[in-house]
């Protein structure tokens, strides 16, 4: 009678330590998964993703920007040390900035449409129609804006997987050297020649748009190895309006 007992008992031992067997293989596909043995995303060919991130931005007829500079020279007349504002494609843009002028920075406005560029003067806060402001056509043109810039990119490094601070997007990371001649649109001013810049990208995963842009050197006289633009771009396809502002009236002539 004891020996048929344990006999009985074998078989639900031999299911348990089976089921058992099966769980823990299981806890371990989901532990490799969860370091990393689950992520299938292949690495896309960095040249292949320029490609359409210069096909995309192509695409685009309004977005907003974010402007940087940190250690910038003192040889052109006017340097936007920040900018923030938005952009329709191919000649509007507005902006809040901060430029480096020669008697300090200054807050002011910025408003572009077309040929007519607008600033407010800094003290009075009036608007005033200048020249020499960045040009949104130049920003929108295949041959020297952001599709050109990413398209000149020279030895570009492997895809790598990170994020770009730009609600939290997540994108293709792709470093490079860059001719700073393809920068002229956001520097307002000519690199000394034979230049090249250290330059970063950051290509969205999901839409292969570009939404930052950082060049490290020279790009106009008076910078160093030091100086460090950043280009952000976001909110694209955002529906706005830029008109021109309202300007001062004209003093009557003295009869």
């Amino acid at each position: 009678m004891h020996e048929q007992h344990g006999r009985d008992k074998d078989p639900y031992l031999f299911r348990s330590a089976r089921s058992f067997s099966l769980l823990g293989l299981f806890t371990l596909l989901l532990l490799l998964a969860a370091c990393g043995g689950g992520n299938n995303t292949p690495v896309p060919d960095a040249r292949q993703l320029i490609s359409k991130a210069q096909a995309a931005i192509k695409g685009v007829k309004a977005y907003h920007f974010n402007l940087t500079t940190d250690h910038p020279g003192t040889g052109a007349l006017l340097t936007i040390l920040k900018a923030d504002g938005d952009i329709i494609v191919p000649d509007k843009l507005k902006a809040n900035a901060t430029a480096l002028t020669p008697v300090g920075n200054s807050l002011v406005q910025i408003i572009v449409i077309g040929d007519q560029q607008y600033i407010t003067d800094p003290i009075t806060e009036q608007w005033h129609a200048t020249t020499g402001l960045i040009d949104p056509r130049t920003l929108s043109d295949p041959q020297m804006g952001v599709a050109a810039i990413l398209g000149h990119i020279q030895n570009p490094s492997t895809s790598s997987d990170t994020n770009v601070s730009v609600d939290g997007r997540p994108c293709w990371n792709i470093t490079g050297k860059l001719d700073p001649t393809y920068l002229s649109g956001i520097t307002l001013g000519s690199a000394p020649a034979g230049t090249l810049d250290a330059v970063t990208t950051c290509i969205g995963k999901s839409d292969n748009l570009p939404y930052l842009i950082r060049i490290t050197g020279v790009a106009v006289t008076g910078d160093t190895t030091a100086t460090v633009r950043t280009f952000t771009l976001s909110n694209f396809g955002e529906n706005i309006s830029i008109t021109p502002p309202p300007l001062p009236p004209v003093a009557s002539p003295t009869p």
